[in-house]
């Protein structure tokens, strides 16, 4: 905390108001984007770094419309301007009122933040914190507001551009341009002048000048001797994938195909079918053609994050979407995969997860099995996403038109169907992972809470399997040893968990619920339900235990307030559907059952 005050001085910050910063508008960037440089353990070009700098302080990629190339040479080559120009938003008024900074503002500067007391005590606070103890949601908030001062004041002092690469060792650290000005190596000259060039132009608004620059300090770059620099074509996809932003227009495309797709099923034209068909296979591509982009920029599947994981569970259901066309006869199949792919994919596009290319722990890259598990397992969601889509139309069929009975009876075909093959790709989504955990970490199973949510979900499914068969064919001694089976797992447990709080005696108790329900409950309607349960169980594996619990060795997606709260909200909407639907359904069946009772002939539906 003491350094990043001095820091902080030593750069000059002050309460002076802001002069109005302007940004030129005639230079070129073409030359300059493709620079080669090194940030965040990767050798991407500097229009990637641009972009990173720039959405990870501003939250936009785009902040006020501008090119980040031209906000991140700004902030370089201007820091003084821009140290008065509001760039941090803190739109929770909430935290605004916590921290003591005026209500009636959303976005401050980087002096303003910098000089006020009350913030940088609660940061200083961060720095004694136990770091076993996992942050309240307060110092998770400012600790966000510290790392964006901290971006900003490697920004503004020159030292976030890392051009001059280490000409010995492979992973060595390379040299930011703007901690190499007064002296030091002559070999580097030519490129630290090409840089002073670039400032004189860029402050000049000097459009022929800045581009002339640009170039000498590319060629100047090239020239210098470099342990490790990528291809010219990896930088140049990186490029064109900057450019297209594949994924953005794979959801647009996709979406299009969906509701195509369903108005598809009113029109009922080949020629209909066929252009809806065309837009989810267009779509789709664009989506395959993005994943490979960044596979090739990233050296290795692109799987190591939840935004990359959410790219792979939209290409599942793309895929099946594709595949059911000449699979199955049915209309809804092709329109309610292809819904859910766009779905998975405007929730990577829009949701606050970081999307940029990071390097992974080289315990995990170097393994085939990653490669193998991540595609299985999260097909295997995607199939179980369209099985519990499926379970939501079938409950409402089920609860308002109770009458259609071989609507109901061929929708839970499908949806058993959807179930059977997800329960199977999930069993070898988990046998795979931990044969990936063996290759990593040195064992098959650790009982780290992701492994123990996948198994939770995949018992639960494979309850649903398995209760399908009617309750005389069960017989007495089964249920039997299952009670027994049951009370020895708690015997166990329980003791473990002392003192038991009120907490604890709460999910023990939702614990059994649930088990029973799954067990005890059978029929079409009750298929459908426990289905909606299982993906919740899913829904934990996959996000709560990052987001939630935030412990374990599975890293990636870590976080703490937004995620969680969305979570319980909407978890509470659908258990309250369920509830509404199974009501409903009840009802109806026992007025049902009441007017066909002999001797109550007179008693009828009147819904």
């Amino acid at each position: 905390m003491k350094s990043f005050l001095v820091s902080a001085v030593a750069i000059g910050v002050s309460v002076l108001p802001a002069a109005g910063a302007e940004l030129p508008s005639s230079l070129d960037l073409t030359a300059l984007r493709g620079v080669c440089v090194q940030h965040d353990g990767r050798w991407p070009p500097l229009d990637t770094v641009a972009r990173d700098f720039v959405e990870s302080i501003t939250g936009q990629e785009r902040f006020r419309g501008c090119d980040p190339m031209l906000l991140l040479l700004a902030w370089t080559f201007d820091p003084n301007t821009w140290m008065q120009e509001p760039l941090i938003s803190i739109s929770n008024a909430e935290l605004r009122r916590e921290i003591g900074l005026p209500a009636d503002q959303t976005t401050f500067s980087y002096t303003e933040l910098v000089n006020h007391k009350r913030l940088l005590s609660l940061i200083d606070d961060l720095s004694h914190r136990d770091s076993e103890r996992k942050m309240d949601p307060l110092e998770s908030k400012v600790s966000g507001i510290h790392e964006k001062l901290i971006q900003l004041q490697t920004v503004f002092r020159g030292l976030a551009i890392d051009l001059i690469p280490d000409a010995t060792n492979p992973v060595g650290a390379w040299t930011p341009i703007g901690a190499t000005t007064g002296g030091g190596d002559a070999a580097i000259a030519p490129m630290r002048e090409a840089w002073e060039a670039l400032r004189t132009a860029f402050l000049a608004d000097d459009g022929s000048g800045f581009t002339a620059a640009s170039q000498r300090l590319a060629e100047a770059g090239a020239a210098l001797p470099a342990a490790f620099r990528p291809s010219t074509r990896t930088i140049a996809a990186e490029l064109r994938y900057n450019r297209l932003s594949p994924f953005t227009t794979a959801w647009q495309i996709m979406l299009a195909g969906a509701v195509l797709s369903a108005a598809a099923m009113f029109v009922k034209r080949r020629w209909f079918d066929a252009l809806a068909l065309v837009g989810m296979i267009t779509g789709f591509a664009v989506l395959t053609y993005g994943l490979s982009l960044r596979w090739q920029i990233a050296g290795r599947i692109p799987a190591s994050n939840m935004f990359e994981s959410l790219l792979f569970l939209s290409w599942g259901m793309g895929a099946f979407a594709i595949l059911s066309i000449f699979v199955f006869r049915q209309r809804m199949v092709p329109q309610t995969a292809s819904g859910m792919a766009a779905l998975a994919l405007i929730l990577a596009d829009k949701l606050p997860v970081d999307h940029f290319v990071r390097p992974i722990a080289p315990v995990l890259l170097d393994t085939v099995w990653m490669s193998i598990h991540v595609p299985i397992i999260m097909v295997s969601y995607s199939v179980l996403a369209l099985a519990v889509l499926i379970a939501h139309v079938q409950l409402v069929a089920m609860a308002v038109a109770p009458r259609r009975v071989e609507f109901a009876g061929t929708i839970d075909g499908l949806h058993y169907w959807y179930v059977h093959v997800g329960s199977i790709l999930l069993t070898a989504g988990i046998i795979t992972g931990s044969m990936w955990a063996a290759s990593s970490w040195g064992r098959y199973w650790g009982w780290d809470p992701k492994e123990v949510w996948s198994l939770v979900a995949l018992l639960g499914y494979l309850t649903i399997l398995h209760v399908r068969i009617d309750h005389d064919r069960i017989p007495v001694w089964g249920y039997v040893i299952g009670v027994l089976l049951v009370a020895a797992t708690f015997a166990v447990i329980v003791p473990r968990l002392a003192p038991i709080t009120p907490g604890k005696l709460a999910a023990l108790g939702g614990t059994l619920a649930g088990m029973a329900i799954l067990v005890l409950a059978r029929g079409q309607f009750a298929t459908a339900a426990k289905s909606i349960i299982c993906f919740w169980l899913i829904i934990m594996t996959y996000v709560g235990v990052n987001f939630v619990l935030g412990i374990g060795l599975h890293s990636y997606g870590f976080g703490t307030g937004a995620v969680a709260h969305y979570m319980f909200l909407l978890g509470g909407i659908d258990l309250g559907f369920v509830a509404l639907c199974a009501i409903i359904y009840l009802t109806r069946r026992g007025l049902t059952r009441l007017s066909a009772a002999p001797g109550r002939s007179r008693v009828t539906l009147t819904s």
